[in-house]
């Protein structure tokens, strides 16, 4: 699905803002794989995301998308239609004077016929958490700046990309919208076969949600594998500024005091089942 062959970006190249991104990164994302980003501010994350639609362009090496490569200026249209970014600040993209008509943007702009537009705008609402008949026809602009960012993102599942990269989209949710979000974009990548790519600094959704994850520090490819595989590894994650999410966190305390207990569970249920198997009569 995504091929990113030894990419190296490079901002300001020959000036003195020159700055090396990413360095030299290879991956593979497969076919309806939930893949998520991790590291650090400054690690390269939101620049590797931007070269999978082509808003950025390789300095060096290439990404190809199903076959595509992003340089081709022939496949650019093909290409944002195949995958589709959400912004980490997605709400400053609203322009239509109510959220029927912005989440409808892009539908309307594929040829679709006004039945198939409401139903993708109504899907794409209520995925969000956001009533279809309810907020409608209500300006984007008098929405708090969470019901604005679901907005931004109803827009861009509107279109029902492929691929769907999203870049911290529950960041200034409650917890109760952050789960409602992030649940009904795991349902809909398992249910459409969608790959979804997340840019995210919360290590409980990234154990929740993610098949794999990729680590980035210093704009190179530090630690690739699946949730378990990464935290059940905690060396080194404070350098990569990752925190454990709870339960291994947990695990990882009371394997320091001499409980031999693993360290890679990823859920509540998990961590009381492991230690039930230390504890004397396991209980």
């Amino acid at each position: 699905m995504i091929t990113v062959n030894n990419l190296t970006h490079i901002y300001a190249p020959g000036t003195p803002l020159e700055t090396i991104s990413l360095r030299n990164i290879n991956l593979q994302i497969s076919r309806g794989e939930f893949v998520a980003l991790a590291g650090p501010t400054g690690s390269g994350k939101s620049t590797l995301a931007q070269h999978f639609n082509g808003l950025l362009l390789p300095s060096a090496g290439c990404v190809l998308v199903n076959g595509m490569d992003t340089r081709d200026k022939k496949k650019r249209r093909e290409l944002w239609r195949t995958v589709g970014l959400v912004f980490q600040y997605p709400e400053q993209q609203l322009f239509e004077e109510n959220v029927f008509a912005e989440v409808a943007f892009g539908p309307r702009n594929m040829g679709l016929d006004r039945r198939e537009v409401e139903r993708r705008v109504r899907r794409a609402l209520e995925m969000t958490g956001l009533e279809y008949d309810t907020v409608k026809s209500m300006s984007p602009f008098m929405l708090s700046g969470g019901q604005q960012r679901r907005v931004a993102l109803a827009g861009i599942l509107a279109v029902e990309p492929p691929v769907l990269v999203l870049d911290e989209p529950a960041a200034g949710l409650d917890p109760a919208g952050r789960r409602h979000l992030l649940e009904q974009i795991k349902a809909w990548q398992l249910s459409r076969g969608t790959t979804v790519i997340l840019i995210t600094h919360n290590m409980e959704d990234a154990a929740r949600y993610a098949d794999r994850m990729v680590v980035l520090l210093k704009g190179e490819k530090w630690r690739e594998g699946t949730p378990r595989q990464i935290f059940g590894q905690p060396e080194g994650l404070h350098e990569a500024g990752l925190d454990l999410p709870l339960p291994a966190g947990v695990m990882f305390g009371l394997k320091e005091k001499g409980l031999a207990v693993r360290c890679d569970t990823l859920t509540l249920d998990e961590a009381e089942q492991e230690i039930k198997t230390v504890l004397p009569g396991g209980k």
